[in-house]
């Protein structure tokens, strides 16, 4: 009987220690979320235990931050932007940038769109050029031409869209289009559309094949043409040129299979010849192809024959 009582006394007297242990109060302000030094309008409740407060947000405030959660982060105040769609509480989930310019996440700016647009850039459906190949973007082509102030810049598709095809059908002089027998004179850098307007004027696709086939070409809603032989000419007449041309296409093939895109070759007929759409002579137009020394070949050949079924290469200006 004594010894129970001894193990009961024993037990209530640990109680008290045990409580002492699990509910000891901190009196530490920041802990207990009194983190600010003063609120604005004294819109807070002040620490019993210090000099710092714990701030209630104003009405702006909480709209910012549930916005902000929604993905409302832009303000879309710099140059050339503006926010596109509903703004929440003045903020946008994303900027639409003027003509010409195009969003750069890293610099959240709009940009000069065509800055990276450099001979053997990819070009994108966006109207934005990399070195890189980005799979999550519209390929389109790679530029062959850079642009200038005076000058529109060029890109050429990476693979032919068609092959074996003629020039034409028929042998006639069609008036405003480029004519000259002299490949020192192929000036015409900058008359690939309106060259091509005035083949498709003389006649259907069944009579002019290859500018109808540029002219109908409509990836990325882009108005496309048969390259001019001036063009092509002062875009590919060096070996470097080519070489950055070439390489773009490897670094596609590398990423989306050899099928991607295919390099201006050595087959001379019915391959990677290219038509332009100048005229030689009223029989004959100006055609590129790299040839076997991986150079230029410019020559002018019959609009119709069988050593004439070359490949068709749009290009588009920007």
């Amino acid at each position: 009987m004594k010894i129970r009582f001894l193990l009961i006394g024993t037990s209530l007297s640990l109680i008290p220690q045990t409580i002492n242990a699990q509910c000891v109060a901190t009196q530490d302000c920041a802990t207990l979320g009194y983190t600010e030094t003063s609120c604005s309008g004294g819109s807070g409740v002040k620490c019993p235990f210090g000099n710092k407060w714990a701030c209630f947000k104003s009405e702006s405030e909480i709209k910012d931050q549930l916005c902000t959660e929604l993905g409302f982060t832009q303000t879309c105040s710099g140059t050339n932007q503006t926010g596109a769609g509903k703004a929440c509480n003045g903020k946008y989930s994303e900027c639409t940038c003027s003509s010409g310019y195009a969003w750069n996440d890293s610099s959240q700016q709009c940009e000069d769109a065509t800055a990276n647009c450099v001979i053997g850039a990819l070009y994108y459906a966006d109207g934005t050029c990399s070195n890189d190949y980005i799979s999550s973007k519209k390929l389109l082509g790679i530029v062959i031409y850079e642009k200038s102030a005076s000058q529109n810049g060029w890109v050429m598709t990476h693979k032919p869209i068609a092959t074996n095809i003629v020039w034409s059908t028929e042998y006639v002089d069609i008036s405003g289009v480029l004519t000259t027998s002299s490949e020192s004179k192929l000036t015409d850098i900058q008359a690939s559309c309106t060259n091509t307007d005035k083949i498709t004027a003389q006649g259907n696709s069944s009579k002019y094949p290859a500018a109808w086939a540029a002219k109908n070409y409509k990836e990325g809603g882009k108005t496309w043409c048969l390259p001019s032989g001036g063009l092509l000419k002062n875009a590919l007449d060096n070996s470097a040129n080519l070489t950055k041309f070439n390489a773009a296409v490897y670094k596609i093939q590398a990423s989306a299979g050899t099928s991607a895109a295919t390099i201006l070759g050595n087959v001379y007929s019915g391959g990677e010849g290219v038509w332009s759409s100048s005229e030689y002579s009223y029989y004959r137009a100006w055609y590129f192809y790299a040839g076997t020394s991986g150079s230029l070949n410019m020559g002018g050949n019959d609009k119709d024959g069988y050593d004439s079924r070359f490949s068709v290469r749009p290009v588009l200006a920007f």
